[in-house]
């Protein structure tokens, strides 16, 4: 705006010398306004001054909502939002490669490596490969030593055919040592009361479920709210019973979600995803929308 009437002050000077008086003499505002902006048309037209306009980018999802929104109608905007894709979907194998060097990738031990998501144990390192990041010992307490991380898919990858973006989609990947991820498979989270599996951080796998750690059950309830909201409409429900799986599980990832809240490195990787993906995990930006949305719309879907 400031540009526009510094060109419209410029231009009817312009206009007043043409005409031979001197610019001195004759009051700025002696034309009104509108009669000033008629005569600028000649030399500037509209069409112009419109193009100069600023466009307000759309709010990113979870930065800038109606606060009045609960129920469907907040999770329907944010799946609209969440919806919307901005460039080329990223493969997994790049995915994997931002997770690892990057996303996953914080100061631990005293320098830069990986916090496993379901064992807490540092793994030091910078590499994009996750073969490169190796457990010294039995580190994690749970009997095995493993040479590898790898990446967990949080919504398990068999139950939507390993298709993309769901299978590259970094607010639901979380890089973990071999065994506890292979352990978890695509069982259910769930509260485990007789381990038959654990890790030292508190995972636990039970008969027919799999509870992590409580360092990060609010990161895997927010993971698993932002999957649905996302994805409900696409086919993320095959081979399993959808019910147990996610209907029954709705009341305790809430719980999770009000009980841990994000950290400083959960929002530092939420920043870092949207930087990949160009998407953000709401639930991480405001947590208080799982329980705006609630219970009953989560399970609905």
């Amino acid at each position: 705006m400031n540009r526009i009437r510094i060109v419209l002050a410029t231009a009817l000077l312009l206009i007043i010398s043409a005409a031979g008086v001197r610019a001195q003499s004759v009051p700025l505002l002696a034309a009104p306004p509108s009669a000033a902006f008629e005569s600028l048309k000649t030399f500037y037209p509209v069409s112009s001054f419109e193009s100069i306009e600023p466009t307000l980018p759309v709010p990113a999802a979870g930065r800038s909502l109606e606060t009045g929104l609960t129920g469907e109608q907040l999770f329907q905007e944010l799946h609209k939002t969440l919806a919307v894709t901005n460039g080329p979907v990223p493969t997994y194998k790049q995915a994997k490669v931002y997770m690892y060097s990057k996303a996953d990738n914080i100061t631990c031990n005293g320098g830069p490596g990986i916090m496993t998501f379901y064992s807490q144990i540092c793994v030091n390192g910078s590499s994009s490969n996750g073969n490169d990041y190796h457990e010294q010992g039995d580190q994690n307490g749970d009997g095995i030593v493993d040479k590898i991380v790898n990446a967990e898919h949080l919504w398990p990858q068999s139950y939507f055919n390993s298709a993309l973006p769901m299978v590259a989609d970094l607010h639901q990947l979380a890089s973990t040592f071999e065994t506890p991820n292979s352990r978890r498979s695509n069982l259910k989270f769930t509260k485990v009361s007789k381990p038959i599996y654990s890790t030292s951080s508190g995972s636990k796998l039970g008969v027919d479920g799999f509870e992590p750690a409580d360092a990060v059950k609010g990161n895997v309830a927010r993971a698993m709210l932002y999957f649905l909201t996302r994805y409900y409409d696409r086919s993320i429900r095959k081979g399993m019973n959808y019910n147990d799986f996610w209907t029954l599980r709705v009341p305790m990832f809430l719980e999770w979600n009000r009980q841990d809240p994000p950290d400083a490195n959960e929002r530092r990787r939420n920043d870092l995803v949207e930087t990949f993906e160009g998407k953000r995990n709401p639930f991480i930006d405001d947590p208080s929308l799982a329980d705006r949305i609630g219970e009953a719309v989560f399970s609905a879907h």
